[in-house]
C-alpha cells in the first residue's frame, strides 16, 4: 500500500478521486467538514493539521484495494513531474539524438534518459484522459521512433538494455490505444506489435498482458471476433499466471467477442467476471489494473448485450458505466456518453436523449477523440433517417452537428 510520509491538499484530494466521491461524501468518509475537503482541492500544497493526517491515514488504510491502487498511481503521476497541459510545448527526450552523426561518442542512453522517457509516458496518458487522442498520436509515434533509434543503433548503456527495452513496449503500447483511439487502426496494429516485441524481448509479462488485451480488444472493433477470441483464448488458457482481477478482464475480451460472433453464451460469463472482480486488487497486479472498474464492465456486459441484439436491456448498463465514470475523466466522459446515446436513440428514449446530447455539446468542443466523433456521426445520420423524432431531438442533434463540425479532430 502507498504510505505518505506527510498528505498535502493534492494528495489528499487524489484519494477523494480514487474513492470516487463527492466533496460531501469524501468528508463523511472521513468524518471532516465539507470546506476542509473544498480546501484541499482548492490549496493542493497545503498540508493539513496533524489530526486530518491521521484521518487521512485512516481513510487511505480503510480504501478498496482498487482505490488503492489507483490513488498510488495517482500519486506517483503528481510526483514524477509536472505534467503538460500543451502538447506543443511537450519536448522529446533524447531529441539530439536525431542530430547526432552514427559514430558519435556520446551516449545517450543513461538512467536519466530512462527515467525522462517513463516520465513522458505517464504525461502522454495524463493528456490523452484529459483531451484525446488525435492531437498526441503523431508526436508520440515519433517519440517512440526516436527511443527506437536508440535500441537499434545501441547508443545506451548496455546496463539499461532490459529497462529501456521494457519501457520501449510500454511507449508502443500507449502509442496504439492513441492510434485506436485516433480510428489509425493500422498504426494501432504496428504498434501493438512492436509493444508485444520490446515487452517480450525485455522479460515484461505486465505490458505483455496489456497489449494482449488491447490486441484483442482492437480485432473486435475491427470487425474481427474470431481473432479476438483466439488473442483471449490464447491468455486464458496459456502458462500466464493471472489474478483474479486480470482473469476477469480476458474473460470480458472473451465474451465480447462470443457475442459479436453471435453465441449468447457471452452472458452467462459475466457472473464470473464479477466475482472475480469483486476479489479486488491484489499485490501481484500490475498498476494499470485499478481501470478494470465498475464502469468498464457496466460497459462491456452493455455493448454484448447490444451485439447481441438485446438493446432494451443494455441501456440500464450504458447509464451505469456513465455514473461511473469519474468528472475529471473528460475523454471517458465524452466516450460513455456517447455510447449512452446510442442506446438511448435505439431504445426511442427521446427525453434523455435531448439531454444526454445537451451533456455532449460542451465535450464536443473539448476532447479530440476520433473514434467518438465516428460514432457521434453515426448516431446523427441514425436520427436524421428516423420517423417521429421529436422536433427538440432534432434541433439538439443540429448543434451537436455543427459542434462536431468545429471539433478539434
Amino acid at each position: 500500500m502507498q504510505v505518505i510520509a506527510s498528505w498535502t491538499g493534492s494528495h489528499a484530494d487524489a484519494l477523494r478521486q480514487s474513492l470516487r466521491m463527492t466533496n460531501e461524501s469524501f468528508a463523511e468518509y472521513l468524518d471532516v467538514a465539507v470546506r476542509t475537503v473544498a480546501n484541499w482541492r482548492k490549496r493542493p500544497e497545503m498540508i493539513p493539521t496533524p489530526a486530518n493526517q491521521q484521518l487521512l491515514d485512516a481513510g487511505l488504510t480503510r480504501a478498496p484495494d482498487q482505490a488503492k491502487a489507483h490513488f498510488a498511481m495517482l500519486v506517483n503521476q503528481s510526483e514524477n513531474g509536472k505534467r503538460t497541459e500543451h502538447p506543443e510545448d511537450f519536448e522529446i527526450p533524447g531529441a539530439g539524438l536525431l542530430k547526432a552523426s552514427p559514430d558519435a561518442s556520446t551516449e545517450f542512453g543513461d538512467s536519466g534518459y530512462l527515467e525522462s522517457v517513463r516520465s513522458h509516458i505517464r504525461e502522454i496518458i495524463a493528456l490523452d484522459n484529459r483531451f484525446g487522442g488525435a492531437d498526441l498520436v503523431k508526436l508520440s509515434t515519433r517519440f517512440f521512433r526516436t527511443l527506437h533509434d536508440h535500441l537499434g543503433s545501441g547508443t545506451y548503456d548496455p546496463r539499461l538494455e532490459r529497462e529501456l527495452n521494457s519501457a520501449a513496449g510500454e511507449l508502443a503500447e500507449v502509442v496504439g490505444w492513441l492510434a485506436y483511439d485516433a480510428e489509425e487502426h493500422d498504426l494501432t496494429r504496428r504498434m501493438n506489435q512492436e509493444s508485444l516485441y520490446f515487452a517480450r524481448l525485455a522479460g515484461d509479462r505486465t505490458i505483455e498482458l496489456l497489449t494482449l488485451q488491447n490486441s484483442s480488444m482492437h480485432a473486435a472493433q475491427q470487425g474481427r471476433p474470431r481473432e479476438a477470441l483466439h488473442i483471449a483464448r490464447s491468455v486464458l488458457e496459456g502458462d500466464y499466471r493471472l489474478s483474479p482481477r486480470l482473469r476477469a478482464l480476458f474473460l470480458t475480451r472473451k465474451a465480447r467477442a462470443l457475442a459479436q460472433g453471435g453465441d449468447e453464451s457471452a452472458l452467462c460469463l459475466f457472473p464470473q467476471i464479477r466475482s472475480m472482480f469483486m476479489e479486488g486488487v491484489s499485490d501481484g497486479d500490475p498498476a494499470w489494473a485499478w481501470w478494470i472498474d465498475e464502469r468498464e464492465l457496466a460497459w462491456h456486459e452493455a455493448m454484448t448485450q447490444r451485439d447481441l441484439g438485446q438493446a432494451s436491456r443494455s441501456i440500464t448498463h450504458f447509464e451505469q458505466s456513465v455514473i461511473a465514470t469519474p468528472a475529471t475523466e473528460i475523454r471517458s466522459q465524452y466516450l460513455h456518453r456517447s455510447y449512452l446515446l446510442q442506446s438511448q436513440v435505439d431504445n426511442s428514449t427521446w427525453n434523455a436523449a435531448e439531454q444526454t446530447i445537451r451533456q455532449l455539446l460542451p465535450l464536443a468542443a473539448e476532447v479530440a477523440s476520433t473514434r467518438t466523433v465516428v460514432l457521434l456521426r453515426r448516431i446523427l445520420l441514425q436520427l436524421a433517417t428516423r420517423d417521429k423524432v421529436p422536433i427538440t431531438v432534432q434541433e439538439r442533434a443540429a448543434m451537436l452537428s455543427a459542434a462536431l463540425d468545429e471539433a478539434p479532430v
